[in-house]
């Protein structure tokens, strides 16, 4: 599993990114977890959430631009609109 690089320094889980970028939808993990994930477009999405080890999906669908999935992402398997991480 990928370890979350914002795991370390002064950095923690509840502070903001410092870097972002575009998600190809797949059965990988995100490298390093994602802090948040936000649709650039409207459409729908399936996330793993961080922290599911049993790799267990949760789908939104119809979501608008600018919206943020309440959960640190491990991996996105889907998205039918354009989607952003944001890490560190």
């Amino acid at each position: 599993m990928a370890s979350p690089e914002w795991n370390g320094g002064g950095r923690t889980a509840t502070s903001f990114g410092r870097k972002g970028a575009a998600i190809t939808p797949g059965a990988t993990d995100l490298d390093p977890i994602a802090k948040a994930v936000v649709m650039t477009t409207t459409g729908d999405i399936t996330i793993v959430p961080a922290d599911n080890a049993t790799s267990v999906t949760i789908t939104f669908t119809a979501c608008p631009v600018g919206f943020i999935p309440p959960y640190q992402v491990r991996r996105v398997t889907a998205c039918t609109g354009t989607c952003a991480s944001v890490d560190a």
